[in-house]
């Protein structure tokens, strides 16, 4: 970015500037699907209660030889909600792989993402709330289920303090879930 540009620019915006990883968009999809009202299945503590269920169920009809397909059941859903995520996210990055490097800027108008293959702007009505992970910001859609986003990856800021001025941006726009 050229100084001049950066001279242009008011000082509450905040810029933004990476590619897209996997692990970003794993945080993102998980983020997503425990800030759902259904996304309690999606905690690790009720995962690992599933699991243990799983498994002592198992150990009890392993003992009386008579084995049932239940417990395998309830094993296998507890493995897949831990994966879930991670698996969601490599099927994402494949979607968003070819934009290669994006330059987000938020302001007090909105989100406008840039990259090679296109340019988008989206005002802040166009979301409902967001939420924060230890690499990225997720701006969740008004629906109920907050079921579209757009990822904010933190790496992206130029400087930490970024980062605290795009959390302030974002706490005076949207509630934080």
């Amino acid at each position: 970015m050229t100084e001049e540009r950066a001279a242009e620019r008011p000082k509450s915006d905040v810029v933004l500037e990476y590619e897209q990883q996997q692990g970003d968009l794993a945080e993102a999809i998980a983020l997503i699907v425990r800030k759902r009202k259904s996304g309690l299945v999606f905690r690790p503590p009720v995962i690992i209660t599933l699991g243990l269920l799983g498994v002592a169920l198992l150990a009890l009809e392993a003992g009386t030889g008579d084995l049932d397909v239940y417990p395998f059941g309830i094993v296998l859903y507890a493995v897949l909600l831990y994966f879930w995520p991670r698996l969601a996210g490599r099927q994402m990055m494949k979607a968003v792989a070819h934009q290669g490097p994006l330059r987000v800027t938020v302001d007090e108008e909105g989100v406008r993402t840039a990259g090679a293959k296109g340019d988008a702007r989206m005002l802040w009505s166009n979301f409902g709330s967001y939420a924060e992970g230890d690499r990225v910001f997720v701006l969740r859609s008004p629906d109920r289920a907050g079921s579209c986003a757009n990822v904010l990856v933190k790496r992206g800021a130029g400087d930490p303090a970024d980062i605290d001025r795009l959390r302030a941006l974002l706490d005076s726009r949207l509630p934080r879930v």
